[in-house]
């Protein structure tokens, strides 16, 4: 599968405490708001938004010109590998889902109690 490059905002918009989401084919990624000059990039694998994705994957980079530079080709690298991983079956991404949906019952059911 042949995927469009990850290209990123400017510095500017991270070092103004912005995130970003985004995606390259099955790979979904987010650039948490930047914590003491580090911006973390979360992976996962589609189909989920990311509160109901397994996490596969957390880096830190610098908020420099470097770091957005090194964060791209960091993306652009796992968004390839991702990509020739086979898709979540839809038997896979039902049970999951399901199992989140429990996980998020449970504290609701406790404190009805």
């Amino acid at each position: 599968m042949t995927i469009k490059p990850i290209s990123l905002p400017s510095l500017s918009h991270f070092l103004n405490g912005n995130g970003w989401l985004g995606s390259a084919g099955l790979m979904r990624f987010q650039l948490e708001k930047p914590q003491e000059d580090e911006m973390t990039a979360v992976l996962w694998q589609g189909p989920f938004s990311r509160p109901y994705a397994k996490e596969l994957e957390r880096q830190t980079f610098p908020v420099t010109e470097e770091g957005l530079t090194a964060l791209t080709e960091y993306l652009n690298a796992k968004a390839a590998e991702i990509n020739d991983t086979p898709p979540f079956s839809d038997a896979d991404t039902t049970e999951h889902y399901r199992a989140k949906k429990a996980e998020e019952a449970a504290p609701k059911a406790e404190k009805a109690e």
